[in-house]
């Protein structure tokens, strides 16, 4: 994977006419009926998936519960077509326009369900094929079904991001999977609800999902959109495949995108196969609860996509993807060494909120760095891994190898697998970091936070210089002011001076010591401290102050102390002034964290100082650097707050 630590969406695209040119996401009429046609095509698939096991185990099998087996088995029968065909599906969709693959799969689709099921029902309960012969039918029509499947998904894949801005890919692709969790949770109880009044008023159900989706893609005003605009059309299916294959031979971050993604799927092809026995057999559990279990499953999905829809400005790809492929590996381990469904429960809550975050994170830097021309082919190269992680892991299942033992072993590897998969990612996003791995990921924590829950955001560029010892100094409102300037800078750590009884505190110790924080003693008489201090400045390092040695009262700027001008007459750092602003009248440092804010940080113009042992011991000269730092500060401020005033 590429090392670099930029976000998993566009969010640091300069804005253009381009982003003019699409609404916001709610306001996009073809986004929002792509949104519509997903979910209803996700409803239809679980009502799908419910009717084959109620043909498949209480009719043609006459069961009364659902297995393992019987649940890989029609895995297997839905996603080996799937294997074979998503390469053709994804070369089309790169020929021909997408809407119109989509709408014909869905019509197709309609027919099949409408006529192969209606026949399946009636000659079932008339007797007049063998169960054999049934089989043959049942999983017959789920493959023709599945082809069509995999004609559709390539298509939708590549539609989408011709339909959004860069900016609003991540959250596009959040609302979509979200969506397409909470109504594929819905689906069982629909499906159940529809099956207790009829298998053929279900059937007719599933149909109708399929043909609704058609509608809302035909009433997509494209405007050519879902035409490539490079396909070469005139060149052979062979010579689009090489041309496919030959991308992604030249661009090995998609092909490592592609393989975290048939991880996920592997994981979820354990999840999906196991449960039924370890719920019928260990716990001793009915087999409605493997729906239970499936839609709280379902709800932590849904949770990890709203987690990720508000994150509008992006996320970082070691927390979207490395450190949620940990999360997955941590909740698969929970549920691996489950005693009780409760904790059982518990881990699959961790780990499907985690892929989520991960699912979407992927699929949409994959969306993001493939270019229109291919990304179809590409598409149906990454349905084609995908699928073999499905269908890889459900051939044990499928052949009779379903006691909650092996379940459990195969949980227990899966656990294995993603999490050291996840912990290699971590190392390999931090080995490039100019910080200390500490260092970044106590930064990062502290970044998650400030930004979540006060809104954090920096105003401009940082001013800092790549090199050098330099002093950052900014006004003190708020105990949050060293985590607003901290997180601040991307490249280089800012160090803080920071009062001993919160440095000493048990839980947060080792996150200040990480962050390379100096405790002081609030009498100001620690040489110790100060001696830390100019240690970090002759060392090459960033330090930052609030000159005005302690939080305003009022939240006013104060008078500086002369010791940030002493520090930068004796070590020639170099000075660069920050503002924070969006803080709330300070009470205790505890309200400061807990009390929600919208903070922003602006940088200044950096100032220049040359060492002079003789000036740094002079009162009168150490107050004017102070007052020259303070001044900066005060410009700053003046700009953005008579900014503020304008735009009001």
């Amino acid at each position: 994977m590429n090392q670099d630590n930029s976000k998993t969406t566009a969010a640091s695209v300069t804005e253009t006419p381009l982003l003019r040119e699409f609404p916001p996401l709610l306001g996009n009429r073809n986004f929002v009926l792509l949104w519509g046609a997903y979910a209803v095509s996700s409803l239809g698939d679980r009502i799908h998936f419910l009717v084959m096991l109620q043909l498949l185990c209480m009719i043609i099998l006459k069961m009364n519960h659902l297995g393992s087996q019987q649940s890989a088995q029609l895995n297997l029968a839905m996603f080996i077509p799937m294997l074979l065909l998503s390469p053709i599906g994804g070369l089309l969709s790169d020929r021909m326009p997408r809407r119109a693959i989509m709408v014909a799969c869905d019509l197709v689709r309609v027919a099949l369900v409408i006529v192969a099921r209606t026949v399946l029902l009636h000659d079932s309960k008339n007797g007049l094929y063998s169960t054999e012969t049934m089989l043959v039918l049942l999983f017959g029509s789920e493959v023709a079904l599945a082809f069509f499947a995999e004609i559709f998904l390539p298509a939708r894949a590549a539609l989408l991001p011709t339909l959004v801005h860069p900016n609003q890919l991540l959250q596009a692709n959040s609302f979509v999977n979200g969506t397409g969790t909470i109504v594929s949770v819905l689906g069982f109880l629909v499906g159940g609800f529809l099956i207790s009044h009829g298998l053929l008023v279900a059937m007719y159900a599933d149909a109708g999902t399929y043909l609704a989706s058609a509608t809302f893609l035909l009433l997509m005003p494209l405007k050519g959109r879902d035409r490539v605009k490079a396909s070469g059309g005139s060149s052979t299916l062979k010579q689009d495949a090489r041309l496919g294959l030959g991308y992604l031979r030249r661009h090995i971050r998609s092909v490592q995108i592609i393989l975290l993604e048939m991880l996920f799927y592997a994981m979820g092809s354990v999840i999906l196969n196991s449960l039924p026995s370890i719920i019928t057999e260990q716990f001793r559990k009915p087999s409605q609860w493997y729906s239970y279990f499936m839609g709280f499953s379902g709800l932590g999905m849904v949770l990890g996509a709203l987690a990720v829809s508000r994150a509008k400005r992006g996320i970082p790809k070691e927390m979207g993807i490395a450190w949620a492929t940990v999360l997955i590996g941590a909740g698969l381990l929970v549920a691996a060494l489950a005693g009780s469904w409760q904790m059982l429960l518990a881990g699959l809550l961790v780990a499907s909120f985690s892929g989520a975050v991960m699912l979407i994170s992927v699929d949409t830097l994959l969306q993001r760095i493939v270019p229109d021309f291919v990304r179809g082919r590409v598409m149906g190269i990454r349905d084609l891994a995908c699928n073999i992680g499905l269908i890889g892991l459900c051939i044990p299942f499928a052949m009779g190898t379903s006691s909650p033992v092996f379940a459990h072993r195969l949980i227990m590897g899966a656990a294995v697998t993603t999490g050291v998969v996840g912990l290699f990612l971590v190392v390999l996003y931090y080995r490039v970091q100019p910080l200390p791995l500490p260092a970044a990921i106590a930064r990062r924590i502290c970044e998650i936070y400030i930004t979540f829950w006060h809104r954090w955001r920096r105003v401009g560029a940082c001013r800092i210089p790549g090199s050098g010892p330099v002093i950052v100094a900014g006004n003190h409102t708020s105990g949050l002011d060293p985590l607003a300037m901290g997180v601040s800078s991307p490249h280089r750590l800012i160090q803080f001076l920071m009062a001993r009884e919160y440095y000493d505190l048990p839980v947060l110790k080792l996150l200040f010591r990480n962050l390379g924080c100096v405790p002081v003693d609030r009498s100001g008489a620690d040489a110790g401290a100060v001696r830390a201090s100019l240690r970090i400045l002759k060392d090459g390092g960033v330090l930052g102050i609030f000159p005005e040695g302690a939080i305003s009262p009022d939240g006013t700027l104060q008078a500086g102390k002369p010791g940030v001008g002493a520090m930068a007459l004796m070590t020639g750092a170099t000075v660069v002034p920050v503002y924070i602003r969006g803080t709330h009248r300070h009470v205790n440092v505890g309200r400061d964290f807990l009390r929600r804010a919208r903070l922003e940080i602006h940088y200044g113009t950096p100032i220049s100082f040359t060492a002079n042992r003789e000036e740094s011991r002079d009162k009168t000269r150490q107050q004017q650097a102070t007052d020259q730092i303070m001044a900066a500060i005060a410009a700053i401020r003046d700009r953005v707050e008579n900014a503020q005033v304008s735009t009001a």
